[in-house]
């Protein structure tokens, strides 16, 4: 079982170079460089030249590289970014499959130009309208660069014409609809539970911690974390934990003897243990083993 573990995407503005040393040292899974939200107008040139040589200092193995691009300046800003070291895009304001389709394209050209392996550069797409809400089996269905879907719901507040309340999630479809079809595509969803999903906040690292487990638990696979001190919660949440991955080895041991014995379920702390549990119980191991991994991967580059 081959898993993409990116519990954590550290977002940072290509122009905050404190920012970005921080970033460097996190234990994020991933840092993507923004040339977009975080990048005032007039500074989105001084921006672009910023990023090759932000992709030199990235250590192999230590952590993915993406770049969260404009997309009325899609052109510039991929011309820009895809360079070795690059491991993707964070396409925002993906309204349709069209969209998708021409950063593909835009990307495919450039690979070729510049000697990178063709279809090698993924997509993060971001939801951030009603529309392209509506659309989103199309949208991350365009192409198999796209490996992860989320929504901007700040974006997607202002879209909708509305003021949401902290008491109040009205974002409760969109984000269902996002892990459903994101699932059901083999793209994985990421977001951060309401409300920090639509205005983020620092927190103490328990509380970050118990809503970033809100939004694994609500089918999320991983956050984009808008400041360092929310990766060491969140990829906590997103790894399972030594106590569930021993529950969970017990299960198939003993479904495996229940098999054996011809039995179709077998009791397990007043549960009956069946094949929809044992495959579960797949899924957990399988996540665990690639999260230590990806973990190893990060400490042997940290190190180098």
């Amino acid at each position: 079982m081959t898993l993409l573990i990116r519990r954590s995407n550290l977002l940072v503005p290509a122009t905050d170079a404190a920012a970005l040393h921080e970033a460097w040292r996190s234990n994020a899974d991933a840092i993507t460089l923004d040339l977009e939200d975080g990048v005032a107008p007039a500074r989105k040139a001084e921006a672009r030249a910023l990023v090759r040589p932000a992709l030199a200092q990235a250590k192999p193995g230590r952590t993915e590289v993406f770049v969260r691009v404009n997309k009325p300046l899609l052109h510039a800003d991929l011309a820009a970014s895809v360079w070795g070291g690059l491991h993707g895009i964070m396409l925002a304001q993906a309204e349709s499959a069209q969209d998708v389709l021409q950063a593909d394209a835009a990307l495919g050209e450039l690979e070729r130009e510049r000697g990178i392996s063709i279809g090698s550069i993924q997509i993060i797409v971001l939801i951030e309208s009603p529309r392209a809400v509506w659309d989103i089996r199309s949208i991350i269905s365009a192409s198999a660069r796209v490996t992860q879907a989320g929504l901007d719901e700040s974006d997607l507040a202002a879209s909708m014409r509305i003021n949401p309340l902290p008491e109040y999630d009205p974002f409760i479809y969109a984000r269902g609809r996002l892990v459903v079809e994101a699932t059901a595509a083999g793209v994985l969803p990421v977001g951060m539970a309401y409300p920090l999903g639509l205005q983020a906040s620092l927190m103490p690292a328990e509380e970050l911690n118990r809503m970033a487990n809100n939004a694994r638990n609500s089918g999320m696979k991983g956050v984009v974390c808008p400041h360092a001190s929310w990766v060491e919660p969140v990829n906590r949440a997103f790894t399972p934990t030594d106590e569930l991955v021993a529950y969970n080895r017990r299960v198939r041991e003993l479904f495996a003897a229940g098999v054996a014995a011809g039995t179709a379920a077998v009791p397990l702390d007043g549960r009956m243990i069946d094949v929809p549990v044992d495959e579960w119980a797949k899924v957990v191991i399988a996540t665990a083993e690639a999260c230590a991994v990806r973990d190893e991967e990060k400490r042997r580059a940290m190190g180098a």
